[in-house]
């Protein structure tokens, strides 16, 4: 369904939890304003893209555990001052994002009633939360203990990353608080500047450090 076409006074629809009355047919199916019955049909799907785009997903994602750090840490020793604020700041900011990403992206995929999409949006929860524990990882290793709750608060004492993420967490909790089509479209393209220019972003400056 074309955007134009959708009014944005609409309510977005979420799919319901039974629905035997639904038509999972592929020619019917659709990512939106589907009539799916949730059944997670996978063996022939209408968006062959998302087989490939799940796969994917599988296989690229990194466990810090499974990596030997101890360099991290007797190099985080000798930053200055002015480099250990900037990588507390990068640590915390990137964890906040995967926090929000965490908790917004089941609100995005209520509406979405194509079971491939929905399985790969699935995989981007499940590795949110995971990216979450592994920055989270990073701090508890790498960062001494009387310092760790600095950088879990640094996102919202630190004026410019607590209007950064108050931008892009507002641009979400608008669909929250009215879950318009509108709402629901803004929603998903803010979730897009998240994952390219905040996450990259953030990303690139921890590898800088």
């Amino acid at each position: 369904m074309s955007l134009h076409l959708v009014n944005s006074c609409h309510s977005m629809p979420i799919s319901p939890i039974f629905n035997p009355s639904g038509d999972d047919a592929i020619e019917n199916r659709s990512i939106w304003f589907g009539n799916t019955t949730n059944l997670m049909q996978l063996n022939d799907v209408r968006y062959t893209w998302a087989v490939g785009l799940y796969q994917q997903m599988r296989e690229n994602f990194w466990i810090p555990q499974r990596l030997d750090i101890t360099q991290d840490v007797t190099e985080y020793g000798h930053l200055t001052d002015e480099e250990r604020y900037a990588y507390h700041g990068i640590l915390s900011y990137l964890t906040f994002l995967d926090s929000v990403q965490t908790c917004n992206i089941p609100h995005l995929k209520g509406s979405v009633t194509a079971p491939e999409i929905s399985l790969c949006m699935a995989e981007q929860i499940s590795q949110e939360a995971m990216h979450n524990q592994s920055y989270q990882y990073l701090i508890e290793t790498i960062i001494p203990s009387d310092r760790r709750g600095e950088v879990y608060d640094f996102w919202r004492t630190d004026k410019v990353l607590k209007d950064r993420c108050q931008f892009i967490a507002s641009l979400y909790q608008q669909y929250i608080d009215k879950q318009t089509t509108e709402s629901y479209f803004i929603a998903l393209l803010a979730d897009y500047l998240l994952e390219s220019l905040y996450f990259y972003n953030g990303l690139n400056n921890e590898v800088a450090h």
